[in-house]
Parts: structure tokens; sequence; C-alpha cells
């Protein structure tokens, strides 16, 4: 991706004209509002408590809940959740499929202008009288959430679960205290995951998650065997397992006051050598499964038996 900054002149001749296109437009963008009228109703006497993890490059076929032959997931198979087997992403890239996800546009009619100029779920939610809540360790929101209260956990300043990298652990910390801290209304947390963000797959996770060996120890994936490229991956799995188990156990702490549920599911997948291809990006008609094929899961608290069952 940076190689494109080095493309001269038509990188420059494009920066000059994304830069006047920002900052000089002849109007302001007008916000296109959604769901301005959405309320909760008044039947619906029992609270709320709905964390929604946004996942980086978690491919469906790298999930033991799925069928996958190596144990990725052995805290998840644990705790009862709903693997989603056919799910597929908006894009093939974080800049498209995160706004997509969170808007009312279909995928073949979405653009990132369009995203930009249309209020989202979060913006329904808050209508609606529920507490949003986005937290960050990935790049940003794509604009997701920037009507919505935000916080970045990219820096130590911020996430106290750092060591070569900040954590998504992180995230965790003090969300307890931010529950507690609404005696009132349904809450919505985001949690925006940093999870497998290649090519250093080797930094997504603490060095004790490193189950499979030998591993790929840099972000130049030429100097690494497809092998040990994929275990690198897998360990970056496994540390989303442990991640989406925390998550789950926060829920359960609170499920005696609040209807309680976890919604994960990844931003876009991954290539990791089949056809001599690797990362994503590729556009969508053209890119293989792997990259759209997605890890999505659901957990319920005991409150939702019914729904569970539907499901």
């Amino acid at each position: 991706k940076p190689l494109r900054s080095f493309t001269n002149p038509t990188y420059l001749l494009y920066s000059i004209g994304k830069y006047v296109s920002k900052n000089f437009a002849a109007t302001p963008r007008q916000i296109r509002p959604l769901g301005t009228d959405a309320h909760l109703p008044a039947t619906d006497l029992e609270r709320e408590l709905i964390v929604l993890v946004v996942g980086e490059a978690a491919r469906a076929d790298r999930f033991s809940l799925n069928g996958y032959h190596r144990p990725t997931n052995p805290r998840l198979q644990q705790d009862n959740v709903i693997s989603l087997h056919q799910v597929y992403s908006s894009g093939t890239s974080t800049a498209f499929s995160v706004p997509c996800m969170f808007s009312n546009i279909p995928r073949d009619q979405f653009t990132e202008r369009k995203g930009a100029a249309n209020e989202n779920l979060l913006d329904v939610l808050s209508h609606a009288g529920v507490n949003v809540l986005w937290r960050e360790n990935n790049s940003d929101s794509k604009g997701v959430a920037v009507r919505v209260p935000y916080a970045d956990y990219k820096t130590p300043k911020v996430n106290p679960v750092c060591d070569i990298e900040c954590r998504d652990e992180g995230m965790l910390v003090g969300l307890q205290e931010y529950i507690d801290g609404h005696p009132q209304g349904d809450i919505v947390i985001v949690l925006h995951q940093m999870g497998n963000h290649g090519p250093a797959y080797h930094k997504r996770y603490p060095k004790n998650f490193a189950l499979f060996a030998p591993t790929c120890e840099t972000n130049q994936l030429e100097e690494c065997t497809n092998d040990a490229i994929g275990n690198s991956y897998d360990n970056a799995i496994v540390y989303t397992d442990y991640f989406l188990d925390k998550v789950i156990a926060l829920l359960k702490n609170n499920s005696r006051r609040f209807e309680t549920a976890m919604l994960y599911m990844s931003d876009h997948g991954e290539s990791l050598g089949e056809l001599g291809i690797y990362l994503h990006g590729l556009p969508y008609a053209m890119a293989p499964e792997h990259q759209k094929h997605v890890a999505s899961l659901l957990w319920f608290g005991d409150s939702y038996t019914i729904d569970r069952e539907a499901v």
C-alpha cells in the first residue's frame, strides 16, 4: 500500500486534489439523518448490555469453531457461542468495510462518500436514547463514531496493556466502571480490534500465545515460508479467542442486571499465500474467498435463551 505514495507525478497531483477537496469545499457536507424517530418501546423494561466487536482480517476458515483442524478457539469452544459460518464481508479493506457494516446502504451501492454523508447504526441507537461507546485499537472508526463518545486505545497513555504494541485486551480495562456509571438506559459498546492486522502478524499477540511454530518474525513476508506466516496468523486468532472470552466474562458478570449479548464480526478476510496472493484489498469482484469469507460469532446471556433458539 505505501508504494503508491512513491508514484510520481501522479500521486502528487492526486494528493493536491484530495487536499483541495477536503479543505476548500464550497459548502459544508450535510449529514443525512437516519432513524430520528427511533425509540425504545415502553413495554421493554429490561436493560440491554451489548458488545459489538469489530474484528480485523480474521478468516472464517481459521476458526476451529468452523472446522479448522487446529485448536484456535479453545476458550470459545467452552462458551456456548454461535458461529455464523456463511458471513461475507462488505469489502476487502477496513476503510470500506467498517463504515459499510454500520450503514443501511446495501453493499453494492455503498461508497465511502455515501457512508460519510449518512448517519449510521450508532446514530440511530443514540436517537433512541441508548448509551453508545466506541473504543479503538486499530487505525480509527473510519467515520462511524464521529458523533458518539470515542476513546483511542492505541497508546500506553490510555491503554494499560501494552508491550511491543498495545493489546486489544486493554480496551476492557475500566469498562465495568463505565457500565456502573450509567445506571439508566441500554448500553452498546463497540470494540475495534487490532486483531490479525498484517503483515506483522507476529506482533498481534503476546509471546505466551505463540502456540504454533515456527513463526514469521518480520513484516517482510517474502522472507518467510507460508507455513511460518500461517503459524503467526493462527497465533493471532488464538489471542482473539482469548480476548472474546474475556468480553463474554465481562457480560456474564453483568447478566443479573442486564440482558447481555456479544456480536463479533471481522471487517474482511486475508490471503496467506494462496495463489501467490497475500494480505487483502483486491477489488471485490476479483478478490479470492479468503479475503471475503469472514469469522462471525454470537453469544447471548441466559436471558436470551429464546433468541438463541431462534438463531
